[in-house]
């Protein structure tokens, strides 16, 4: 066998009963001081493991007995020194992160340099810019112009301003321009027109005519008297004679009004006939019905009306609207034109012989024949004649507007407001 070499004896160290936790004190300081990032640490830990390396191993016993016993003195001092160290790297990373996180947007609000407002005041500023501009919404009429304002503030604000008219003429807020005065005029008009329209009954027609005419003006606000008689018409067909009434009594006095009503009832036929909307169409028919007879419409265009809905290969909508018409207008027509009525229900009969249409369109036809020969009397020219006989006829003026006329136009610019 082969002679080893004898390995050389590694002597032993006696830490004489130190604990292990010193132990591990004494190497914390070296990591924190590490990642301090103390450069002179880590140059003196490799100056000492040089040196210890280079020691003969007697020295290297005796100055490790040495630290062992003056090891709680050492660990304190390092300790303290790996401490401030930590304290120092610690400080110097706060100073880079507040230069870092320093904001680069400016507040939210920043009073002006010439502001003599205390520290408390610029919390509580938004809430006096938001006060300041109600007040002058309060106080300018331009911001409330196309918004509802009940009626009662709408009088506070009223009285606001004659208050500052009298107490300062000369002031901004009280420089109302014409166009703002026109502007509230006209949505006073318009709340006049839309509440009478709506308050409208065989009771209360005759008081609210009065009013009518006391408080609206009719020759400006004729687009919307029209145009609110139009809708409702339409949209309540059984208030229809009601509101026929109304304008039979307006036309004695502004024919403007009535012959408007004519013309755009007019076009609302044409337009829900070429779409074939039949609530239009069958709801514009009473309307034009009971205008003519009140005497606002000539015979020729309810003649007019049921030919165009007769002619050709009538459907039974058709036909049901036709005869629904025939039934309001058929008393007054006969008395103003009966060769046309005979007419009328000779067609009717064709249609009734010719079997081209339904079952209920004949049904339709029936029931109508029937209630000509009894003279229409479940059917009078006006309904209710001691609430809605308000005008003579001799008084009454007539349109004469044909179904085919050209160059018929509703006017629709009478609708919004004109400055004047």
């Amino acid at each position: 066998m082969a002679d080893h070499p004898e390995e050389e004896e590694v002597p032993f160290v006696d830490y004489e009963g130190e604990d292990d936790d010193d132990l591990n004190n004494e190497e914390e300081p070296i990591v924190v001081a590490a990642v301090a990032g103390a450069g002179d640490s880590e140059t003196e830990d490799e100056d000492d493991d040089d040196n210890e390396g280079s020691r003969p191993p007697a020295a290297a016993k005796s100055e490790t007995k040495e630290t062992a016993a003056g090891g709680g003195d050492d660990n304190e001092q390092r300790g303290s020194d790996a401490n401030q160290s930590k304290q120092n790297g610690s400080s110097g990373n706060n100073s880079s992160s507040s230069v870092m996180d320093k904001p680069l947007a400016a507040p939210r609000y920043q009073p002006d340099d010439n502001s003599n407002d205390n520290g408390n005041d610029k919390k509580t500023m938004p809430k006096k810019q938001q006060q300041q501009k109600r007040q002058q919404q309060q106080q300018s009429p331009r911001e409330h112009v196309g918004a509802y304002i009940p009626p009662a503030k709408r009088r506070l604000l009223e009285e606001q301003q004659q208050q500052q008219q009298q107490s300062n003429d000369d002031s901004k807020a009280n420089k109302i321009t014409p166009i703002h005065i026109q502007r509230q005029r006209w949505e006073t008009l318009q709340r006049t027109i839309n509440g009478t329209i709506n308050r409208l009954s065989l009771t209360t027609i005759k008081p609210l005519i009065h009013t009518l005419f006391q408080n609206a003006n009719l020759i400006r606000g004729r687009g919307l008297l029209i145009k609110s008689l139009l809708n409702g018409a339409i949209s309540s067909p059984n208030y229809a004679h009601i509101y026929v009434a109304l304008i039979a009594v307006i036309n004695t006095k502004l024919p403007e009004c009535g012959e408007l009503l004519v013309t755009r009832a007019i076009l609302a036929f044409r337009k829900g006939y070429a779409r074939k909307d039949r609530m239009v169409v069958s709801a514009v028919l009473a309307l034009l019905g009971h205008l003519f007879n009140q005497g606002l419409t000539h015979e020729l265009l309810s003649l007019q009306l049921l030919t165009i809905l007769l002619d050709g290969d009538p459907t039974d909508d058709s036909v049901d609207v036709a005869v629904g018409y025939m039934c309001i207008v058929g008393r007054q027509l006969t008395e103003v034109s009966p060769a046309g009525v005979h007419a009328v229900m000779e067609r009717f009969r064709g249609l009734l012989h010719e079997g081209t249409i339904g079952r209920r369109g004949q049904y339709r036809i029936e029931t109508l024949l029937k209630i000509k020969r009894g003279g229409f009397v479940d059917y009078p020219t006006l309904p209710d004649e001691e609430h809605l006989d308000l005008v003579e006829r001799e008084d009454q003026i007539t349109f004469e507007l044909g179904l085919d006329d050209e160059g018929l136009s509703g006017e629709e610019g009478l609708d919004v407001l004109g400055l004047i």
